[in-house]
């Protein structure tokens, strides 16, 4: 009788343990997480354009709500300031997720911006420049590579962009799909931007350099630097907005309710938009996918 009532005291702990190893790796992965970045990165521009989402091993990142086949540093301009080719966005949160941290297009919600803790940058991008094109991709997180524009399912992280093009307002209009160059373009291939008196040469017009202060945004942990364009800077960010409200941004009930929708038909539950029956299901593990870019 005790070595009964000792292994169902066993078998109670054991399942105790198996309940609790599954509870708190299921809440991990979903995501119940304290809300830690939310607090340090309160700003209006991230809150009202965004939601924050818990993705490993990232932590908490933050999700723009924008349209599908959105991609960083693809609404903007390139301006020379400072002796550095500096991205000037179009999008209202635009000052802070492309001057800190990483950019990640995770399988599931899309690209998303990974806060970080380094200094501001004029661009966090990477650079190639080959031939007559130059081209960038938002800077990944460590373990993430971006690999060429021309290699397989990599051009999606890249604009690639004719030279004499570089310089001119919302540069998405000219970017190059299946910029592959020639193998004399490709031979020569430098992993830094382009040289302003190359891109003057190019457009055969000056690149006037400019000088564009910044003022500090502080938060309860830490502090950021916002640029305050020059007069002529801000107005083509203002001529371009109305745009960026138009086709880019999106509600926040209207995102939601469209990648509910997208997630649902998408799952393995479904097929052709019709639900699977359970006994097909049966040893299926049901999980989520973005949205074809």
């Amino acid at each position: 009788m005790n070595k009964l009532k000792f292994l169902l005291k066993k078998i109670s702990l054991v399942s105790i343990g198996f309940l609790l190893l599954f509870t708190f790796g299921c809440s991990t992965y979903m995501g119940t997480a304290d809300y830690s970045a939310q607090g340090v990165y309160n700003l209006d521009d991230l809150n009202a354009y965004g939601d924050w989402v818990y993705i490993n091993p990232y932590g908490e990142v933050w999700q723009p709500f924008v349209n599908d086949g959105w991609m960083p540093f693809d609404n903007g301009h390139w301006a020379f300031a400072d002796g550095n080719w500096t991205w000037i966005s179009y999008e209202p949160f635009g000052w802070i997720v492309y001057h800190y941290g990483d950019w990640y297009d995770d399988p599931f919600y899309g690209w998303v911006w990974i806060p970080g803790d380094g200094a501001w940058s004029p661009a966090n991008v990477l650079w190639i420049h080959y031939g007559d094109y130059i081209g960038w991709a938002p800077l990944p997180p460590r373990g993430i590579e971006y690999g060429r524009p021309w290699d397989k399912d990599k051009e999606r992280y890249w604009h690639v962009v004719s030279m004499n093009d570089f310089t001119k307002d919302d540069i998405h209009d000219y970017r190059i799909m299946h910029p592959l160059g020639n193998e004399n373009d490709r031979r020569d291939i430098m992993d830094r931007p382009p040289n302003r008196t190359l891109v003057e040469k190019y457009t055969a017009k000056p690149v006037p350099e400019l000088n564009i202060p910044h003022e500090t945004v502080r938060l309860p942990e830490r502090e950021f630097h916002k640029m305050n364009l020059p007069p002529m800077e801000h107005q083509r960010v203002e001529q371009h907005f109305p745009r960026i409200r138009r086709e880019v941004l999106v509600p926040r009930e209207e995102f939601h309710r469209q990648h509910s929708q997208i997630n649902a038909e998408h799952s393995p539950r479904f097929r052709n938009n019709v639900e699977v029956p359970r006994e097909e299901m049966h040893g299926q593990h049901s999980q989520g996918n973005k949205s074809a870019k």
